[in-house]
């Protein structure tokens, strides 16, 4: 059974050519096999007729018979340089090498995706593995810096009743006040910048680390699952309280969603 060609497609010597937009074409990408009757340039050329015109019978009448026919009546001087197309064997075999390369094409492409959704995932996971341990050595550190930090308040404090005391005099106790000062601005600039620095690349590793959770099925995932399941079992049995139960759900449920 013959498939519908449009009947403004023409072959030429030098490929395809649409005579309705007088230009080449390829008709491999159009519509110009089968849905032609759909073609916005068949139907703008058409006007009226052709959204008056019924879809196309799977019956046709095959093209090469109807040439055939034209042929047999036709005197060699009629014969011109186009040629209506037809499907034939070659036809076929060029839809098919178009297919091939198309696939050929996009079977590289996905292969290159995957190797770098692999890499991103070994990526993440390894930085979140190492961040992990890091991160508790750094906020110990913070932490050291946030006590000598108060102790610097302290001294500011300590100078303030010597001072009102009498044990020192003011030239002392503005050169005292003025190194204390100094070096209490100096550490409480740099625990500002510490503290925004961990929480910007707590909160990017995070986010990765809550991608990679959704798309992939892990062991991690699989297990925080069940101890959120747990976690509803206690609280159902009454072996934790509300306000525990409701602090440990939003924290799984944060990582997981």
């Amino acid at each position: 059974m013959a498939r519908a060609v449009c009947p403004g497609l023409e072959r030429t010597a030098s490929g395809y050519v649409c005579t309705y937009a007088q230009r080449p074409i390829n008709p491999f990408q159009w519509y110009c096999f089968g849905d032609y009757y759909e073609c916005p340039i068949y139907i703008r050329s058409r006007g009226a007729q052709a959204k008056a015109e019924a879809k196309p019978a799977q019956t046709v009448q095959p093209l090469q018979q109807v040439q055939q026919t034209q042929q047999a009546v036709a005197t060699p001087t009629t014969v011109t340089a186009t040629a209506r197309v037809e499907i034939t064997s070659d036809t076929e075999d060029e839809l098919i090498r178009s297919s091939e390369a198309i696939i050929s094409k996009f079977e590289g492409s996905t292969k290159a995706l995957n190797d770098k959704w692999r890499d991103y995932e070994s990526s993440v996971q390894s930085a979140k593995k190492s961040w992990d341990g890091e991160k508790v050595k750094l906020r110990r550190y913070i932490m050291i810096l946030e006590k000598i930090r108060n102790k610097y308040s302290d001294d500011l404090k300590e100078i303030e009743v010597r001072k009102s005391m009498g044990l020192i005099d003011n030239d002392t106790y503005n050169k005292l006040r003025e190194s204390i000062l100094k070096k209490l601005d100096k550490i409480d600039n740099k625990l500002k910048e510490l503290n925004s620095k961990y929480q910007e690349i707590e909160n990017v590793i995070n986010q990765h680390y809550k991608k990679l959770l959704l798309t992939t099925v892990t062991p991690e995932i699989s297990k925080l699952k069940l101890s959120l399941a747990k976690l509803e079992e206690m609280y159902r049995d009454g072996k934790i309280s509300k306000e525990i139960y409701e602090k440990l759900k939003a924290e799984i449920e944060g990582v997981i969603s």
